[in-house]
């Protein structure tokens, strides 16, 4: 009896093991098909149109980048008092599935022409194809994969997306 129920614990070990490791696979296999589409965006030549925003009250500017008339990719600039907000969204069949986020902490900008630059963030978030996110890394470098951060971050950029995305993200 006990080598019976060593048999069945070692290969339920066996199962669970294998089962993490598909699961992480999965994930990875995700997040190199979307590096492997943004490099490809990146490298196509693309017509940009600018546009000037108010989503803030300093302002901002938006670049849609097209192939034909299909929408490849946004950079949006945004200025508040006391940070810039630069970020890339990546589209695909009208969705979001990339976003490099870079945020410059500045003294506040209305009193100096060239505020001291307090700290610089960058944050990335990854989304399959059906618009699900699937990692998230925050501006310390940590990679979030399932987790409470990835879900809270992916909250707060739904319910604080611009205008301008419409209903791609």
């Amino acid at each position: 009896m006990k080598k019976i129920m060593n048999f069945v614990l070692i290969v339920l070990c066996f199962f669970t093991f294998n089962i993490f490791v598909n699961a992480a696979a999965k994930v990875n296999s995700a997040i190199q098909e979307i590096r492997n589409e943004k490099n490809r965006t990146d490298k196509e030549k693309l017509t940009v149109r600018k546009k000037d925003v108010n989503e803030t009250p300093l302002g901002g500017e938006v670049s849609y980048y097209y192939k034909g008339n299909v929408l490849k990719k946004i950079v949006s600039t945004l200025y508040f008092e006391t940070s810039n907000e630069y970020r890339e969204y990546y589209i695909k069949n009208n969705r979001v599935y990339f976003i490099y986020e870079k945020e410059i902490s500045t003294e506040h900008a209305i009193w100096t022409k060239k505020p001291k630059v307090l700290g610089i963030y960058e944050t990335r978030y990854y989304f399959d194809f059906n618009g699900k996110i699937v990692r998230y890394v925050d501006e310390n470098g940590k990679i979030h994969e399932n987790d409470v951060d990835m879900r809270k971050a992916d909250e707060n950029l739904r319910k604080y997306k611009p205008n301008f995305l419409g209903n791609m993200l």
